[in-house]
Parts: C-alpha cells; sequence; structure tokens
C-alpha cells in the first residue's frame, strides 16, 4: 500500500470517526430529549430539526471509510468455487458497481442540494437552512466516489499483478 493510500484510508477513518461523534450528540439529545418529556412535561425544542439536517451528513461521513476498508457485505461463492483469479474478477466487477452506485447517488445529492439553497428551505423550528447540510452530505458522497475509484483501481491491480485486493492497512477492532 503506497502512502496516498494509507493517507485516503487514514482521512476517511477520521470522517466515520466524527460522523459517529456526530451520531452519539444527536442519540445524547433524544435521550435527553425523552427524559425531559417524560419527567417535566418540557422537551427539548428542535430535536427533530437537528436529527433531519445532521443525519445525511452523520451517515455520508461513514461512507468513504466503508469503500476505503472494503467493509460491505459480501457473498464469495461462487468466486471460491471458480477459483482465484475468478474471485479477483468479481471483486473488479463488484467495485465497479459499487463506484458507478455512489457516483449516482453523489450526482443526485448535488443538485438537490442545489435546488434546496434556491428554494431556502429551512427547518421547521429552528429555521436553519437545510442546503449546507446536504451539501456537506454531496461533498462526502463525492470523496466517496474518490475513494471508490483508489478502491477499483487496486482491484485492478491485484487482478492483472496477482497480489492481494483487500486493503493490507484494516482499522482495528474495537
Amino acid at each position: 500500500m503506497n502512502g496516498l493510500e494509507r493517507q485516503v484510508r487514514s482521512g476517511a477513518r477520521g470522517l466515520a470517526l466524527i460522523g459517529l461523534a456526530g451520531l452519539l450528540v444527536l442519540a445524547i439529545m433524544t435521550t435527553l430529549d425523552v427524559l425531559l418529556r417524560w419527567l417535566f412535561a418540557a422537551p427539548l425544542h428542535g430535536v427533530n430539526d437537528v436529527s433531519a439536517v445532521v443525519m445525511a451528513v452523520v451517515v455520508a461521513a461513514c461512507i468513504p471509510a466503508n469503500l476505503a476498508f472494503k467493509q460491505n457485505i459480501t457473498v464469495n461463492v461462487l468466486g471460491a468455487f471458480l477459483g482465484v483469479r475468478a474471485e479477483r474478477c468479481f471483486e473488479v466487477l463488484a467495485s465497479l458497481l459499487t463506484l458507478i452506485f455512489v457516483g449516482l447517488m453523489a450526482w443526485q445529492f448535488v443538485p438537490y442540494a442545489a435546488g434546496l439553497k434556491e428554494t431556502g428551505e429551512q427547518t421547521w423550528v429552528l429555521a436553519w437552512p437545510v442546503w449546507p447540510w446536504w451539501a456537506c452530505a454531496a461533498a462526502l458522497l463525492c470523496l466517496a466516489t474518490l475513494v471508490q475509484v483508489m478502491v477499483l483501481v487496486e482491484d485492478v491491480r491485484a487482478l492483472v499483478t496477482g497480489g492481494r485486493g483487500v486493503p493490507g492497512d484494516a482499522p482495528p477492532a474495537v
């Protein structure tokens, strides 16, 4: 694994940690909202607003790490049955299809965020503009697309050279 791949994986891992922190904050806010409603009949106003806009960013922040470390759900029955070369061909095909899918998602998120900016849509209670959150999610999906390009190149390299297509720098078990 070269230095660029290592840096991409490190950056993707950092983004996933930020996404996890955002999810933790949302969980704490939701729990606090429920407790305040139950104990004092005094909810936290705007929790649904925050959840609605932050969730897209939280999920999008985790996608590059998922792709960089190949943590997708896979079924390798046919590839294992047909041999190593066929398995590597299936890896390349799966990486290509994943690239197309993530690229299409990013392609749709960009105009969606732009449309939200044009309409000036805001959250219901807090009146936050919605577009910056979706623009951030779109940028993260564009980054995920670039990460998947790197993964596809690795898989093609493994197919051509007969090397490993699995990242050698897997994240530590938590």
